[in-house]
């Protein structure tokens, strides 16, 4: 019998593995969207970062790349955090913490700069996370969602109208996740008191040959949604012959917006 799932990367810990790679995957793929932002909210002066859900640690090893400051990376997984410890062990900057994004356990005011990625797509209760992140930021200081994607506004083509809706938002939602998190993150960052700008990172579509490589490499990982969604193995083998022949044709179009929030909290 399987494990039961943490919480709070919806996973189990059969799954965890796996999981881990795509998170590496995404990291390397969303680099050009994230270091403009890195950019505009100052990190590289930032003397306290906090990075909310740091996950496996991917992304923060961006963040410890780029700043001048000390960077405290906070996950709810024990399991994230480990692996985490692994690949940060080079950099001095950084330093972990285990805790709650709903509840952080720091004092108010406390960071320079507050950032989160893929984060409020699993929350439980996104407002709170916000609201909390407003909480331990220095009047004037920054939060940044450097990635929400929003999983209503794909767009693929040719179309398979079995397939498609799995990979637009179903298999997010049934891991517990909110597929159109990044339609909301106005109104998440607007209710916690925050100055408040909103943009889509991913402007650039990918080539046929880029998708193609992305997907040989994240093959297992479709292939299961597909199992774990009852397709047959004959369905899924017709379903990857058409997706790779459309791409192999150059003809294929993949694309769904990925949305970033910058807040500034208000002077007390």
């Amino acid at each position: 019998m399987k494990k039961p799932e943490n919480r709070f990367h919806k996973r189990t810990d059969e799954e965890l593995m796996d999981f881990i790679k795509k998170l590496e995957l995404q990291a390397l793929e969303t680099a050009e969207e994230r270091l403009p932002l890195y950019l505009k909210v100052g990190m590289k002066d930032a003397r306290l970062i906090l990075d909310v859900g740091c996950g496996s640690g991917f992304v923060t090893r961006d963040i410890a790349r780029l700043t001048k400051g000390t960077v405290i990376a906070i996950d709810g997984s024990i399991s994230l955090l480990t692996f985490a410890h692994k690949i940060l062990k080079e950099y001095t900057n950084v330093a972990f913490c285990m805790g709650d994004a709903q509840q952080l356990c720091f004092a108010d005011s406390t960071f320079d700069l507050v950032t989160c990625n893929l984060l409020l797509m699993w929350a439980d209760n996104p407002q709170t996370v916000v609201n909390e992140m407003t909480r331990v930021v220095k009047p004037k200081g920054k939060i940044l969602a450097s990635l929400e994607p929003d999983y209503g506004g794909k767009i693929h083509w040719p179309e398979n109208k079995k397939v498609d809706p799995l990979f637009a938002g179903e298999a997010i939602r049934k891991k517990g996740g909110d597929p159109h998190i990044g339609r909301k993150l106005r109104k998440l960052f607007i209710t916690a008191g925050l100055e408040t700008v909103i943009g889509i990172g991913n402007n650039r579509i990918w080539s046929c040959e880029e998708d193609k490589q992305y997907y040989l490499h994240s093959r297992d990982f479709y292939i299961k949604i597909l199992k774990d969604a009852g397709l047959t193995g004959k369905e899924i083998d017709q379903w990857e012959y058409e997706f790779l022949r459309s791409l192999d044709e150059g003809v294929q179009l993949n694309f769904f917006p990925q949305f970033y929030a910058i807040g500034t909290k208000q002077k007390s």
